[in-house]
């Protein structure tokens, strides 16, 4: 079996074992099965992210298509990356505002540059689990040193200044004294309350949507296990040694260094990258299901790509007015010339046809229909896949359907003719998601489907 350590003080026998979307795992079935042969799995794991069958009378566990660290046991956890060629995933995260599926399990990132709302309900959500950590071990405090002079001194007792300021004017009766004074108001603990604060001023103003409630809760009590901690008008404690990491903590204040990450994070508004697989930035897991990424990400693409169209639109066919109904409705003459007969009825909504994404013309016609698809295309594509996007292509009476897929690392991306299946051109692109520059990439993209469409109206 090979394995990655886990380079974590707090999980010292956690293995990562990686592997790809739709691949086996290299684990020995004694490491995921219980001593009564059950599978020994967190429930909320498997047939959502893993699945385990037999092959040729031999144990297989294999992982979907989900990208991301999971654990599947206390000791174990998989580290699930993209089967196709993908440099950047944090970019098509960005461009279509998906929000990944979040689990507990921590695994470190690196800092980026920004970070978008959704992923700010996932640090504010990472802080608040780490001041937790610090409420429960304690506060880090240092020692001040303090000075004074009253008639009831106590520390050290300063003999040159009392004498110069009060003995030599006749003043018997105060002196000046210091003591070191044990705190809670230092640099760490300033950065963490500026962020709370942040993260607290902020959802007091957003409405009131599923889970803010709790936060603006729970950010109300760090404020109160904080309240030693004096408010800075300006987080001048990011320049602090110790905060910025420059300067090593107390040993025994170790587990502070998880939440200042968070709060440094959250004081300057960075984000973090999902393309890499180390960092210094402790959070909850992000999930990506690539495939639902990959369609968003296209269509979104294409639609800022073509926004200048003034007679083109791309639209979503998920949803109206993308998609129509499958079946038109016969006119009552077309009826009549027929036999009788009866029409099918079925409960809920009647069936409906909506590809992935629709190019419409400002006459109102479909000039091309496209289905995304994340599957593994080397020649054509799979039947059942055109089959679909053909239907779709009659159904919008559009000269040219198409499957869009992710281009494998020993093909060739671009445009694609496969031939015509009545008067349906069949088409495929192949995307190049490793390319240095994706939105050029998808740019290319746009201009070849563009001259695609124009050669259709001639």
């Amino acid at each position: 079996m090979t394995v990655v350590p886990l380079n974590r003080p707090t999980e010292p026998n956690l293995v990562i074992i990686p592997c790809k979307e739709y691949g086996p795992i290299d684990v020995a079935p004694e490491d995921v099965l219980g001593p009564s042969g059950r599978l020994a799995l967190f429930p909320q794991v498997l047939n959502k992210y893993v699945q385990a069958d037999f092959v040729d009378k031999g144990f297989r566990l294999s992982a979907k298509g989900v990208s991301g660290l999971i654990p599947l046991t206390d000791r174990i956890a998989i580290q699930v990356r993209p089967r196709f060629p993908l440099r950047n995933l944090t970019h098509m995260v960005t461009v279509c505002g998906y929000v990944p599926t979040m689990l507990p399990a921590l695994r470190d990132y690196q800092l980026a540059d920004q970070a978008s709302d959704w992923l700010l309900d996932v640090m504010a959500d990472a802080l608040l689990a780490a001041l937790d950590t610090v409420s429960l071990n304690g506060l880090h405090r240092t020692y001040h040193h303090r000075t004074d002079a009253g008639s009831y001194p106590h520390g050290r007792v300063n003999t040159t200044s009392s004498m110069l300021r009060y003995a030599s004017r006749g003043i018997n009766h105060k002196a000046e004294f210091s003591w070191f004074e044990r705190t809670a108001d230092n640099a760490p603990n300033r950065c963490l309350k500026s962020a709370v604060a942040l993260l607290h001023a902020r959802y007091s103003r957003i409405p009131r949507q599923k889970g803010v409630r709790q936060r603006i809760a729970r950010l109300a009590e760090s404020m109160r296990v904080l309240q030693e901690v004096k408010l800075e008008v300006r987080p001048f404690s990011l320049h602090d040694p110790q905060v910025r990491g420059d300067a090593p903590l107390p040993e025994t204040r170790a587990y502070y260094r998880p939440a200042l990450e968070l709060a440094v994070a959250v004081l300057t508004g960075r984000g973090i990258n999902l393309d890499d697989h180390t960092g210094n930035l402790s959070m909850p897991s992000l999930l990506v299901k690539t495939e639902d990424l990959f369609e968003e990400f296209i269509r979104v693409s294409l639609q800022k790509a073509m926004s200048n169209h003034t007679i083109l639109s791309v639209l979503d066919g998920n949803q109206k007015p993308g998609k129509v109904k499958l079946y038109e409705d016969l006119l009552d003459t077309e009826r009549e010339d027929l036999p009788a007969h009866e029409k099918p009825t079925a409960p809920g909504k009647a069936p409906e046809a909506n590809p992935d994404i629709v190019f419409r013309l400002s006459d109102g016609t479909h000039p091309l229909v496209a289905d995304v698809k994340y599957s593994n295309v080397k020649g054509y594509a799979e039947r059942s896949e055109v089959e679909q996007v053909v239907l779709y292509g009659h159904r919008y009476r559009s000269p040219v359907a198409m499957t869009i897929h992710p281009c494998r690392a020993d093909s060739k991306k671009g445009l694609y003719i496969a031939g015509r299946i009545g008067s349906t051109i069949v088409a495929q692109y192949r995307v190049d998601l490793g390319a240095d520059d994706l939105e050029a990439e998808l740019e290319e993209m746009a201009k070849q489907l563009s001259d695609l469409i124009t050669s259709q109206k001639s």
